[in-house]
């Protein structure tokens, strides 16, 4: 740690991720998105894991679950790059996104969260529009941010970005994130190097068994 006018500065991992100060933000762990993702059987050997000593540390953990506008709710400018994505000529031709309560929209049962966890809905790939997260952070005078889940190169990297230009520190868990091919996921845990620390579970987990 170091003091720099009047604040401190943490430098070690250690000293950003003190549970006291640190919100587990488990993202889009659904089955259409962490089920299609090409790394699935890592992330379920690596996330139960991580999300248990999580637990015990006494950090807070909060769950999203994407849930889009229905296409007559959407942004025309959404809606037009759906129609160029998709090669249709009407808005009436779209296909419909992930549902509430339909199957791809639903966690994965091996990421299901506990009584003590928060799950929230959004409709953006970033948790910082449209949901009321800050407020969250602000409860619980959180200045970090610790993201797994689905996908690497979508919301969680967006939300990185984010939560950086707002002054948290970010942490990403690069063996509890992943995406539909691997070369998205590697590029994107490049991108976000910039603007976080991309570490592997084991040394969170060491980190907060130590503090549990």
């Amino acid at each position: 740690m170091i003091r720099f006018d009047g604040r401190e500065i943490p430098t070690e991992l250690d000293e950003i991720v003190d549970p006291s100060a640190t919100i587990l933000l488990v993202w889009d762990m659904q089955n259409d998105q962490a089920g299609g993702s090409f790394n699935k059987e890592e992330l379920i050997r690596s996330t139960p894991p991580l999300t248990a000593a999580a637990r015990d540390a006494g950090v807070k953990t909060i769950y999203t679950q994407a849930t889009p506008y229905l296409w007559r709710d959407e942004s025309p400018a959404w809606i037009r790059r759906a129609m160029m994505e998709q090669k249709v000529d009407h808005p009436s031709k779209l296909k419909p996104r992930r549902l509430r309560g339909s199957f791809g929209w639903q966690l994965m049962q091996p990421f299901a969260p506990g009584e003590e966890d928060l799950v929230l809905e959004k409709r953006r790939p970033t948790m910082f529009v449209g949901t009321e997260f800050e407020s969250l952070l602000l409860h619980r005078k959180a200045t970090t941010i610790v993201m797994i889940g689905c996908t690497t190169d979508g919301g969680v990297e967006s939300t990185v970005r984010d939560g950086y230009y707002r002054g948290y520190f970010m942490v990403v868990v690069r063996d509890c994130v992943g995406t539909y091919t691997e070369k998205g996921h590697l590029e994107a845990l490049k991108r976000m190097e910039r603007f976080a620390d991309v570490v592997d579970s084991a040394a969170l987990i060491k980190i907060w068994r130590g503090r549990g």
